[in-house]
């Protein structure tokens, strides 16, 4: 791999500068969490979900254990992407620079079990991901800390487009439907638009704000918001598994926080949307996410699933984390497939 790249990693992973995006904080846990069925008749009409025959044309199958496993066709899922463009080192340079996928996670809306499902994905995860030249052609495939797979492209569609690539390509070929992703840059305004998020710091923030002592419960401004999910380094244990805690503490309050403005403003998720549209790259309209929002609040949602591994440092001396193939197979397959008859 060409040494800017390496220098780019390196930049990336210095004090203060590893960065957990508040992305899908929103368009995720959020939208995404109502991101589901229009009313009950959908239940009889799965076509609002997309085009069906391109869905059943990416027959995804399984072998575990003697068996064999189909993805269910009613489990719709959405992959969420929380982008950091400001260490993108190389941005402008031919297909590279398009920013790092620091937040990936992966909604399952399963229209048959009523239920919105979670997946996180760590974002030092070792996956396969496809490589780019400058002009912008596939040159190859590297294992590699599945971040990265969004650096390749235009910063846009093509670098969400390769992620997901590496997401399915991690998750045994799990179709994904469809993605949301969201620039860093758009945090301040997430958190603005819902108020202000409450949380009681579990580390102890001072090295970034000296009253932000352990223990303190504070109401995070825009740009305090970025703060409390970017931080890393110089924070408790300083680990990325860290931060994913501190980053769903926030999540949990902004969705509690967004359930109850559309509660009592249907219209408010469609003005959400709007203000936070300059910093989104989805393939899903407006129209039909405000549309389906107020009705998919009743889905259940269960406690958001991790995948089994370990962190290491690898011999670059970088942190990666490697998943436990088995345990993964056996996550994947609850979540999106059904045994064949």
């Amino acid at each position: 791999m060409p040494s800017h790249h390496h220098s780019h990693r390196r930049r990336r992973l210095t004090p203060f500068q590893a960065i957990l995006v508040l992305i899908a904080a929103i368009a995720v846990l959020g939208l995404a969490y109502y991101f589901s069925l229009r009313n009950e008749e959908s239940l009889k009409n799965p076509e609002p979900f997309g085009d069906a025959e391109a869905r059943h044309a990416y027959d995804v199958t399984i072998e575990h254990d003697g068996h064999t496993y189909r993805q269910r066709s009613n489990v719709i899922t959405l992959l969420l992407m929380g982008i950091d463009k400001e260490e993108s080192g190389t941005a402008g340079v031919g297909q590279r620079g398009g920013g790092q996928a620091d937040f990936l996670r992966l909604v399952a809306i399963d229209r048959q079990n009523r239920t919105v499902s979670q997946l996180a994905i760590d974002r030092d995860t070792l996956a396969e991901i496809t490589v780019l030249g400058v002009t912008g052609n596939p040159v190859g495939t590297r294992v590699d800390n599945i971040s990265l797979s969004h650096y390749f492209g235009d910063g846009k569609e093509k670098s969400c487009e390769l992620t997901r690539e590496a997401v399915q390509r991690l998750l045994y070929g799990t179709r994904i439907d469809f993605y949301m992703a969201m620039n860093l840059d758009g945090v301040p305004a997430l958190n603005d638009a819902l108020g202000g998020v409450t949380v009681t710091l579990e580390d102890d923030f001072t090295a970034t704000n000296p009253a932000w002592t352990k223990g303190a419960t504070i109401t995070l401004t825009g740009s305090e918001a970025e703060t409390f999910v970017r931080s890393r380094t110089s924070i408790g244990d300083g680990t990325n598994e860290s931060r994913m805690r501190r980053q769903q503490q926030y999540i949990s309050e902004a969705v509690r926080i967004l359930a109850d403005k559309v509660e009592k403003d249907s219209e408010f998720i469609g003005r959400l949307f709007d203000t936070l549209y300059p910093y989104l790259v989805s393939g899903i309209r407006r129209d039909r996410l405000v549309t389906e929002a107020y009705t998919a609040r009743k889905y259940d949602r269960p406690a958001v699933i991790s995948i089994a591994g370990e962190h290491v440092v690898g011999e670059d001396g970088f942190m990666q984390f490697r998943p436990d193939d088995e345990r993964l197979k056996e996550t994947v397959i609850k979540l999106f497939f059904q045994e064949t008859r």
